[in-house]
C-alpha cells in the first residue's frame, strides 16, 4: 500500500470517528447560557449593584466577560467577600460560569457595580447588555428595587 493511500484511509477513518462520536452527542453541547431575575439596588450613592442569574445549560463552561448599560458611565464585575466581621469589594477581569450551574449575583456574593449617568428611581427599567466568551452578547432588563428588596420586589 502506499503512503499516500495510507494517509488518505487513515485521514478517512479519524473523520468517521469524530463524526460518530458528535452525532451520538458524547461530544457534548456547546456553552449556552441564559440571563434572568434582572433587577438594579435604587442607588444611595454614587454606584449600586445589578443583579443577574445566569444559567449555563451546555456542556461547556462559558465566562461573563464584561456588562455594560447606556444608563450608567460604568459597569464592573465585583465580588463581595467577609472576613472578620469586615467586607471588601474586589473587582473581577470575568466571572466563570461552570456547565450545568446557575450562578445567581446577590449583594453577598457577585455583582455589576454601577456608576448611573442619571436618576434610577424604583421601577425604573435598565437595559444591559452582558458579554460571553463563547455565548456572545445576551441583552436583558432590568428593574430598579427599593434597597434592602431582590428580584421578587415590584
Amino acid at each position: 500500500m502506499s503512503t499516500v493511500r495510507a494517509t488518505v484511509l487513515a485521514s478517512a477513518a479519524t473523520l468517521a470517528l469524530l463524526a460518530a462520536w458528535t452525532l451520538t452527542g458524547l461530544a457534548g453541547r456547546p456553552a449556552r447560557v441564559r440571563v434572568s431575575g434582572a433587577w438594579v439596588m435604587a442607588p444611595t450613592a454614587a454606584r449600586t449593584g445589578a443583579y443577574f442569574t445566569i444559567t449555563n445549560t451546555g456542556d461547556q463552561a462559558d465566562e461573563l466577560l464584561g456588562v455594560s448599560t447606556p444608563d450608567a458611565s460604568s459597569a464592573m464585575l465585583a465580588r463581595h467577600s467577609y472576613a472578620a466581621g469586615v467586607g471588601r469589594m474586589t473587582m473581577l477581569d470575568g466571572l466563570v460560569l461552570p456547565a450545568h450551574t446557575d450562578v445567581r449575583m446577590t449583594p453577598y456574593t457577585t455583582n455589576v457595580m454601577i456608576q448611573p449617568s442619571g436618576l434610577l428611581p424604583v421601577g425604573r427599567r435598565v437595559r444591559f447588555t452582558l458579554v460571553f466568551r463563547y455565548g456572545g452578547a445576551v441583552r436583558v432588563t432590568a428593574v430598579v428595587v427599593p434597597p434592602g428588596g431582590g428580584p421578587a420586589a415590584p
